[in-house]
């Protein structure tokens, strides 16, 4: 049986609240609506904090609140969309004929907040971005997991942000448009830790997005939390002790 992991530090933002329960009853309300604020940036170098975008921010602020006790070996930094309000603005430079900032340029690939995280941290620990639809946490989980297995005295840091769709790309999800930022540094359990299952579904996919969903049910009392995307079924569960 694999031990299943532990979280020994997290950190979680969204403009609507910093915690996750409340922020899960503010999106469960009908009509509920995204609300505004400052993305939070204090613990970014203003050199580096000046040229990210809003989404690179969200993963690098979280990255550094929850490695100050210990530094990972492993990251997996996770986003269904990465940086498309970025590239959308390159695209239309390119259509209008104007030339690229290459600093613009250089920060819209998938992999920058996780690059920018290591440059701010001073950090060479390895790193993997990754982008698999509505499912992208659960499958940064076990990259997480798979990692751990095999490197048991390490920790693995987990992130996880979104930025709202830009409005032309909205028709094409059904996912509520929300700002938040999820990371949480994971180790293996020593005894029974958290579990994750995976089945066939043919229920519809959940609205929300995994990441805050699963930071709200780890801080219940809920023995288990079953998301769905794509017919495909996660559940996560934990020992009822």
């Amino acid at each position: 049986m694999r031990p299943g992991l532990e979280i020994e530090e997290w950190a979680f933002w969204s403009p609507e609240s910093s915690t996750p329960g409340d922020w899960l009853a503010h999106w469960r309300r009908p009509g509920a609506r995204s609300a505004e604020a400052k993305i939070p940036d204090d613990a970014i170098p203003p050199a580096h904090r000046r040229r990210m975008s809003s989404l690179s921010k969200l993963a690098v602020q979280a990255a550094i609140q929850v490695s100050r006790r210990a530094r990972p070996d492993f990251m997996v930094f996770c986003s269904q969309h990465g940086e498309l309000v970025r590239t959308q603005e390159l695209l239309r430079n390119i259509v209008a004929g104007e030339e690229l900032s290459p600093a613009a340029f250089s920060q819209s690939v998938h992999n920058t907040g996780a690059g920018l995280y290591a440059i701010v941290a001073q950090t060479r620990a390895p790193a993997t971005s990754l982008a698999s639809g509505p499912s992208t946490f659960a499958y940064g989980w076990m990259e997480a997991e798979g990692h751990l297995l095999a490197n048991p005295a390490q920790r693995a840091l987990l992130v996880c942000c979104e930025d709202p769709l830009p409005e032309v790309y909205r028709p094409f999800s059904r996912q509520a448009q929300c700002t938040y930022a999820v990371a949480m540094m994971l180790r293996l359990a020593d005894r029974r830790g958290l579990e994750l299952a995976l089945a066939t579904s043919d229920e519809d996919d959940d609205v929300l997005p995994f990441a805050p969903s699963f930071m709200a049910w780890w801080l219940s009392a809920a023995r288990t939390l079953s998301l769905t995307a794509d017919r495909q079924r996660w559940v996560w569960s934990r020992d009822a002790a």
